[in-house]
Parts: structure tokens; sequence; C-alpha cells
């Protein structure tokens, strides 16, 4: 009878912990997703300033160490409007 009280004991330590862990990681969880969602705030900020500095700089008067990213920026609003363009032409000849 001692033997399946200690049984008994173990048993109900090891769910004790077991269930501890489970919801420390439930916890783990729901904090891991409210620090993805504020980092994707912060991100989406920081492309609305980026977006926002291209826009007031795009004719120059910025600080020289952004000439690569600005004209990566406008080459690819070229390639942007170029490719909108073409897919107006395939639209075209298919009515």
């Amino acid at each position: 009878m001692a033997d399946l009280q200690v049984f008994k004991d173990k048993f109900s330590t090891r769910m004790g912990k077991l269930l501890s862990k489970g919801k420390a990681t439930k916890e783990m969880i729901r904090i891991k997703g409210e620090i993805d969602t504020c980092e994707g705030v912060v991100n989406r900020s920081y492309i609305a300033i980026g977006r926002k500095f291209y826009e007031m700089y795009a004719e120059g008067g910025y600080n020289p160490e952004f000439d690569k990213q600005m004209t990566d920026i406008k080459n690819a609003r070229n390639a942007i409007k170029e490719l909108e363009e073409q897919l107006a032409d395939i639209k075209a000849s298919e009515e």
C-alpha cells in the first residue's frame, strides 16, 4: 500500500510540473505573439517614414549617404511603371 501512495505522490508531482510547464509555455507563446505584433507596428512605421522621406527628397536635397537607396527606389518605380504598361497592353490586346 505504501508503494501505491509513493506512486501517487510521484505521479501527482510530475503532472503538476507538466501542467505548470504547459501554462508557462502558453504564456510565453502569448507574449511572443504580442512582441511580433509590436515589431510589426515598428516595421510598418519605418516603411511609412522611409516612403515619406523618399517623397520629400526624391528630387535631391538629402544626405548623399542615401544615394544608393534613392536610386534603387527610383529604378524600381520606373520598372513597376513599365511592367504595369505591359500588363495594360496585354489586357488591351485580349479584348
